[in-house]
């Protein structure tokens, strides 16, 4: 019995390979230039000079104010980069009003450099250059710390009054796009994954996005395991995988910290003929990870007993779910493209 169990093995290792098996689907999408910036606590800020109590002093300068603090959410093509320029609507006869711009907190990417302080006029001033991919986190704390100084430059120019002056912030690079949806394109099915676009400056995007609906249904093509296989099969164990499907992706244009994950949504498996049996499929349903080398999707599974009439076993109807995980502003703006194959 031992040497005849052995035979009907070795048979079914010779129909596994006979049986062929393969389906390839294109994935593309593009991460679009992003440029975004605001400033968090937006109310507006006074720099009051203290007149002097005892004649002969000079007027006091007042406290610095370090309310403000600047986000910006930056995406850029390879080599690229931005900057940020401050400019005041108006200067004050007799006054500067000095910017600090405080290094990053928070954040990633290639966040940009801060300037020394600069003394703002209606001309841009750098403040922050070499901005690439990047966020700063957003609100009060994330990003860099603004801080506001007013000191008098020529008291002959002084005269008693009461000004409101604008700051302008500017982010500048060539050809900036504005952030839009990210289409990905599976099998000619468009808008598989919809990414929706940064709306808040020092956001990132969430990272994981999953298609809206599976692709074309996965169709095995029908292939005859013999009968003596199948026996041999249910003799070894209760539940038997006839075949595996292997999963593997090729890239075109692609970015290693980008990652596809696969999703087994069903399938049906059947039997020809009058069988005591189940023909079904095993795992591939909590999105295991595509490689570039082959990892096992899921299994062809066959339990039971066979009828007398039994000829053949068959697998189909298998839809897939595609999802994309990765996604960052801190990766080059760029149309990126691979290919996913499944095959036996």
């Amino acid at each position: 019995m031992t040497s005849i169990i052995k035979i009907l093995f070795f048979l079914f290792i010779l129909t596994f390979y006979a049986s062929t098996f393969a389906q390839t689907y294109s994935v593309s999408f593009t991460l679009p230039q992003v440029a975004l910036m605001d400033i968090e606590q937006g109310s507006s800020i006074n720099l009051d000079l203290t007149k002097p109590t005892e004649a002969g002093n000079r007027l006091a300068n007042p406290v610095n104010n370090t309310t403000k603090w600047l986000n910006y959410t930056s995406a850029v093509a390879s080599g690229g980069s931005r900057a940020i320029t401050a400019s005041i609507n108006q200067t004050i006869p007799g006054i500067d009003i000095k910017l600090q711009t405080a290094q990053a907190t928070g954040g990633a990417g290639a966040l940009g450099t801060s300037s020394s302080q600069v003394t703002l006029s209606t001309i841009p001033t750098t403040i922050i250059s070499g901005i690439g991919g990047a966020y700063t986190g957003n609100g009060i704390g994330n990003g860099h710390q603004l801080t506001f100084s007013v000191t008098p430059n020529n008291y002959t120019s002084l005269t008693a009054s009461n000004n409101t002056v604008s700051v302008i912030y500017t982010i500048t690079d060539n050809g900036v796009f504005p952030s839009a949806n990210i289409p990905v394109n599976i099998a000619s099915s468009p808008s598989a994954i919809i990414i929706p676009p940064i709306t808040e400056a020092g956001n990132d995007y969430t990272g994981t996005y999953t298609s809206n609906n599976p692709i074309s249904p996965i169709t095995l093509g029908t292939y005859t395991i013999p009968r003596s296989v199948l026996l041999g099969l249910t003799l070894l164990e209760s539940g038997s995988i006839v075949s595996q499907i292997k999963m593997n992706y090729t890239p075109t244009i692609w970015n290693n910290s980008l990652h596809l994950y696969a999703n087994r949504n069903g399938g049906t498996g059947t039997a020809t003929g009058v069988c005591v049996c189940s023909v079904y499929l095993n795992n591939g349903t909590n999105y295991p990870e595509i490689l570039q080398t082959d990892s096992v999707f899921f299994d062809l599974m066959f339990s039971g007993i066979l009828g007398l009439l039994v000829t053949q076993i068959s697998y189909s109807n298998i839809p897939v779910s595609i999802r994309l995980g990765g996604v960052s502003v801190t990766i080059p703006a760029a149309t990126y493209t691979a290919q996913i194959n499944f095959h036996q």
